[in-house]
């Protein structure tokens, strides 16, 4: 809106009374400020709408008329976002003559050196900031990524660790330090031992699984070797197992399984495959399938997840699919973990309907098992030691449904102790 010097005179012109010309005067400035507004949220909308040179069009009028930093920055992260560096700095060196220590200008100018792997520099400008304010939550993760891009791992570690401690509610941090961890040390090894009983009245004596496994973090992602041993319905068996975990970009992942045993209290062969993906505003999506083949009949089902981060806290649901000739059956669990100051530093509850083909604890010879009813209930809890051992203590409650006895209570109990190297 503009108006010119001779037209505001006659606006106002005759009025005779200077209470008059407050109504006509807050209608000029809010208008006037409105406009202003508007405009630089129209710039922000072209830019983050991917019509960069319309943004950047509108912020040079807007600085035509007087220096804004905002409006400067948002111009210069459009040049960032196209690639032009060059511009990006010389609009921010603008920026920081008025104000060396302006927040979002070294954000935007720490952006542009780690795209250019200029990582050194970026430190610097990470630490103007961390300087005056040591706590700031952003500036210490970005200085933890770029330290981790630069091979020093053990300093990224104790960078996020610090975060995590002023800031344990950050899931990006928590899982930014268990990534550069099997970075750091790419071995670990576990040892897992569970013991169920069940009320006396059922006659089921006490089924036990014994797990070691060895993981190695390799180029493509982490592979996991395993041997099972297990004792149940009067017999004995040994299951070998092999994971994988490859990664195919920051956002991607998926888990690959097979598994084989010659004794009937597992299934002969078992495979699953999982497609996981992160989305926006902390959210983790997968879809997958398990297929057991047993020495007189095969189960295939599918599966999938949904988690989510908030906070401490992370939720997941996870539901398995068996469709059969006789009707489909549908098992599932709700999971929580509130986490502390460290991604092993958790305590994790667990609610289940259904049997889980992922469940090594159970399994009778058969596919019958997977269609059995059961409610179960699991209080854990994950402790990281000095010297990176972890253990993890479980205890679960469950009412099982068994073929020609009907429901029994089974009383779990679990422990594991593991070790990155």
């Amino acid at each position: 809106m503009i108006i010119r010097r001779k037209n505001f005179l006659q606006l106002f012109r005759g009025t005779g009374n200077p209470i008059k010309l407050l109504g006509p005067l807050l209608v000029l400035m809010i208008t006037g400020f409105d406009l202003q507004a508007q405009t630089i949220q129209e710039a922000k909308d072209q830019a983050y709408g991917g019509n960069r040179e319309k943004a950047r069009s509108i912020c040079r009028s807007i600085l035509a008329k007087d220096f804004d930093s905002e409006v400067a920055v948002l111009m210069a992260r459009t040049y960032a976002w196209d690639g032009n560096y060059d511009s990006t700095k010389i609009v921010i060196s603008q920026v920081l003559r008025k104000d060396p220590e302006h927040w979002d200008a070294l954000d935007c100018l720490s952006d542009v050196q780690f795209w250019e792997e200029k990582y050194k520099e970026a430190i610097e400008t990470c630490n103007i900031i961390l300087t005056k304010d040591a706590i700031d939550e952003q500036f210490l993760f970005k200085k933890a990524k770029i330290l981790n891009a630069m091979g020093l791992y053990d300093q990224a570690a104790k960078q996020l660790i610090k975060l995590l401690k002023i800031h344990p509610a950050n899931a990006e941090a928590r899982n930014k330090l268990s990534t550069i961890r099997a970075d750091l040390r790419r071995n670990f090894v576990r040892l897992a031992y569970s013991y169920d009983s069940f009320e006396k009245n059922s006659n089921q004596d006490p089924w036990q699984l014994l797990a070691l496994s060895y993981g190695r973090k390799t180029k493509v992602g982490t592979i996991i070797g395993r041997v099972n041993w297990a004792e149940r319905f009067g017999s004995k068996g040994v299951q070998y197992e092999v994971d994988g975990y490859p990664h195919f970009s920051e956002n991607n992942y998926a888990y690959l399984n097979v598994g084989y045993s010659n004794l009937t209290i597992f299934p002969k062969i078992r495979t699953g495959a999982e497609w996981y993906h992160s989305f926006p505003k902390a959210f983790e999506g997968s879809l997958g399938m398990r297929a057991l083949f047993f020495s007189n009949s095969d189960t295939y089902m599918l599966t999938g997840t949904v988690g989510k981060y908030t906070g401490n806290y992370w939720f997941s649901f996870r539901s398995y699919v068996i469709p059969s000739s006789s009707g489909t059956s549908v098992s599932g669990s709700i999971q929580t973990r509130r986490y502390f100051a460290d991604p092993e530093d958790y305590i994790g509850l667990r609610v289940g309907y259904g049997i889980s083909p992922d469940d090594r604890n159970y399994g009778n010879g058969s596919s019958s098992y997977l269609t059995l009813k059961s409610q179960s209930v699991r209080v854990e809890y994950n402790h990281l030691f000095p010297g990176m051992w972890t253990t993890n203590v479980g205890i679960s409650l469950s009412h099982q449904q068994f073929p020609a006895i009907g429901y029994v209570r089974n009383y779990s109990f679990d422990f594991g102790i593991g070790r990155f190297f």
